[in-house]
């Protein structure tokens, strides 16, 4: 029997996508009964090729599980990576069916596909280098620099100055927010330090007792605009942290306060929004570009013969009827 899929009113607004597949935890535990036949296909680095298995399944067969028999009776070759299996460590981390899963976590499934993290070199098999990751978060450099004497000793501090904070500090580097990040996936496209290393650096940078000039040195590196706000990281973090909403969000809110350089498209739209009521493709590119813009003429006609921009609407300022309404709540800093 198939368990009934929630009404979407219950569902947390960041596992819309999980509930609309019939994916949740609770729809994948109930596909599966003892006896029942796994089908496991896995990438292997030799060639790129895919190894087919079948695994009998065994009560709370765990995707690690499944990784373990078959190492023991098909494939002892098999490259994967986990130390403690209990959800601490974060080494395991795996994409399964095209998901981001902790493998010691995850319950398996009747036809499963596994393959090794994205935006990582592969070393063989599921096991990815973590190198890329680490040397992103040493360069920023997360730990806590402060220039002045501790008040008193133990030091107060309240949940309202750590809550952000406090929530990074549950990270455990599995890098499954790292691997579906597609912004990441974008290469040398974009500077974007990624969502694990953000994470690792909220932990101090949202914390009041850092120094501003550390904390501004660390995020002139990060690229944290770049950030799309898709919330696919915090849909596949197996410890649930609120990585756009808690963490990515606040720091990019701390870097437009400190390197205001870093907010020039954030500051040009929203005084652009604050001015005419509405968003301005045209005056925003403008804005952020300035006459560069003009050079690339294939790019503008190609947003020309979209519609995505109207020239006359930006040379003459259009406002809508929300204008007064978006200048009463967008306001400050308005610069036209």
């Amino acid at each position: 029997m198939v368990a009934e899929a929630p009404a979407l009113s219950d569902v947390d607004a960041r596992r819309l996508g999980q509930a609309e597949r019939h994916d949740t935890l609770a729809a994948r535990n109930a596909r599966l009964a003892p006896g029942d036949e796994i089908v496991v296909r896995i990438l292997r680095s030799e060639g790129g090729s895919v190894s087919e298995f079948r695994v009998p399944y065994q009560k709370w067969m765990r995707v690690l599980d499944v990784l373990n028999w078959i190492a023991e009776n098909k494939a002892p070759d098999l490259a994967f990576r986990w130390f403690c299996g209990s959800k601490m460590c974060g080494t395991c981390g795996v994409r399964m069916n095209g998901r981001e899963v902790l493998a010691c976590w995850e319950a398996a499934e009747p036809v499963m596909t596994i393959e090794p993290l994205r935006n990582l070199p592969v070393i063989r098999d599921l096991v990815v280098d973590r190198s890329p990751y680490e040397r992103k978060v040493a360069s920023l450099e997360p730990w806590l620099e402060r220039h002045e004497a501790y008040r008193e000793f133990p030091e107060p501090l309240t949940h309202r100055q750590m809550q952000n904070a406090s929530k990074a500090l549950d990270c455990i580097s599995c890098m499954c927010c790292y691997s579906a990040c597609p912004v990441i996936g974008l290469g040398d496209l974009t500077d974007f330090a990624g969502p694990a290393p953000l994470v690792q650096l909220g932990q101090t940078a949202l914390d009041p007792r850092n120094d501003p000039a550390k904390v501004a040195r660390s995020l002139a590196l990060t690229g944290i605009f770049n950030c799309v706000s898709c919330y696919k990281c915090e849909e596949v973090c197996p410890a649930a942290i609120p990585i756009v909403s808690r963490i990515i969000e606040p720091l990019k809110a701390k870097a437009a306060q400190l390197v205001p350089a870093m907010a020039k498209h954030s500051f040009a739209l929203r005084d652009i929004v604050a001015a005419r009521g509405r968003v301005d493709p045209g005056a925003l590119v403008l804005r952020v570009q300035g006459l560069r813009a003009l050079a690339n003429m294939s790019r503008l006609i190609r947003l020309l013969v979209r519609r995505k921009i109207n020239p006359l609407k930006t040379l003459l300022g259009i406002k809508t009827a929300a204008a007064q309404a978006a200048a009463r709540i967008l306001g400050k800093g308005i610069s036209e």
